[in-house]
């Protein structure tokens, strides 16, 4: 099971989520324990009051608030946070967005190492030694993963934002990779870069507000355990190492909802191929092992967005003592045995003289997500 390290009490989220919006009384004491403010509030915001009620409480008994004054305040707010589902489609927007953050980061979690596992997959399980006769090569590699956005999409919307995105996104790959033959033993060695940023590759409007910036670095050693002379047969074993980082931001006048993550991948893997005249195909298997870490974070929280402008007034009061956030923030996390992944891949080479064209795709068992990529490389 993933960890989940959120800046408030998990128990006040998933009460909130439980009762209805405005059946909790909270008790709001002063840090010098003189005053008591008993207020009515919505189930939502108590979530996100959670242990700052003494701040609170503070800040209503240096205004010089009375309990009677304070009661009148809450009962605007909650006035005002009923008007929510008339303007962003929910209740509680506070736990909405909650929600779909923590959801998020478990589906990064997920896509991410199959991002790395599209990344450098050769159609021959062994080039070859690099010497005496040289076999390296080198080119370009795209692929896609299916990733599902509709838990940061709901996040968008419970903040105010206008989104325009679809609930699915074809996450990319672009990547330039090497692979060099091993001397004496029958190994070689794989290396991959990668960076991604959606403003350059013209997505932001397609996604919007959504956008996305990421790097890969990593790379792989297999051995040739059995080959054969006829149609080249071959059959190695490998393990590798890929690491990314990046995040995926929605962003516009309402909020800004910010997800920074970085993913170690280890993986042990095994390919047979065979040659056939100018077409390679291969199939394979793969373990993959991954820790991950997603920091979420949301900032500039315009309230007007999500209660609507008309209730400015009440809003700045609220803001003022402390009864709403405009910013609030937590994470997940995911070690390296915590969710093991069985993978499936296979594909063609077409072989054309020192170009290689290599279709390939893979599924992930464990997330049920599948990936297609498409490589371009120069080899000897």
């Amino acid at each position: 099971m993933r960890k989940f390290g959120l800046c408030l009490a998990a128990a006040a989220l998933l009460s909130s989520a439980a009762v209805p919006l405005f059946a909790d009384t909270i008790e709001l004491k002063t840090s010098d324990g003189t005053t008591t403010y008993s207020v009515d509030l919505p189930a939502d915001i108590i979530a996100f009051i959670g242990n700052n009620g003494t701040a609170i409480a503070d800040e209503l008994q240096k205004a010089g608030k009375t309990t009677a004054q304070a009661e009148a305040l809450a009962n605007d707010i909650s006035t005002a946070y009923g008007k929510a589902s008339e303007v962003v489609g929910v209740s509680n927007p506070y736990t909405t967005s909650l929600k779909g953050l923590n959801d998020f980061s478990d589906i990064l979690a997920d896509v991410i190492p199959n991002t790395q596992g599209l990344q450098n997959v050769w159609a021959e399980s062994w080039i070859g030694h690099i010497l005496p006769k040289p076999n390296f090569g080198f080119g370009i590699n795209t692929g896609v993963s299916s990733m599902d956005i509709s838990p940061l999409i709901d996040t968008a919307k419970a903040l105010g934002m206008d989104v325009d995105a679809p609930s699915t996104l074809a996450f990319p790959t672009l990547t330039a990779d090497a692979r060099v033959g091993g001397f004496i033993l029958p190994f070689d060695v794989g290396f991959v870069v990668s960076s991604l940023d959606s403003s350059k590759l013209g997505l932001n409007s397609l996604i919007s507000p959504v956008s996305f910036n990421y790097f890969t670095v990593g790379g792989d050693i297999r051995y040739c355990v059995w080959k054969m002379l006829l149609f080249k047969t071959r059959v190695s074993v490998g393990a590798g190492a890929y690491h990314t980082s990046g995040f995926v931001e929605a962003d516009d006048s309402s909020a800004d909802a910010k997800l920074d993550f970085n993913s170690t991948t280890l993986s042990l893997s095994a390919q047979a191929s065979a040659k056939f005249l100018f077409v390679t195909p291969f199939a394979g298997a793969r373990v993959m092992f991954s820790k991950t870490n997603v920091d979420w974070s949301v900032k500039d929280v315009k309230w007007e967005s999500i209660l609507g402008s008309g209730n400015s007034g009440i809003i700045a009061d609220a803001l003022t003592y402390g009864f709403l956030p405009i910013s609030f923030s937590g994470g997940a996390e995911s070690g390296y045995f915590d969710d093991v992944r069985p993978v499936l891949y296979g594909g063609a080479a077409l072989n054309l003289l020192v170009m290689d064209i290599t279709l390939s795709g893979a599924y992930d068992f464990l997330s049920q997500i599948p990936s297609g990529a498409l490589s371009l490389r120069l080899s000897l």
